[in-house]
């Protein structure tokens, strides 16, 4: 569909929103923490139950010997 097509139906082209002149992708505003074992980093990266450190939940079954 074209712009022509669109304005048959009575709707009007728009301006794209201003740019804010940042071409960086922004980040996320909550950061998990990274698991000391596997580095990974995500909402179940944690620390536990008798663990010091943040641990994803296979790092800590592992350490835990749950596997």
């Amino acid at each position: 569909m074209t712009v022509a097509d669109l304005t048959a139906f009575g709707l009007e082209p728009q301006d794209p929103s201003a740019d804010d002149g940042d071409d960086e992708i922004d980040e996320p505003e909550t950061q998990w923490p990274e698991c000391v074992d596997c580095g990974y980093d995500g909402p179940e990266v944690k620390t536990r139950l008798n663990q010091s450190v943040p641990l994803c939940t296979a790092c800590f079954a592992d350490r835990e010997g749950l596997l």
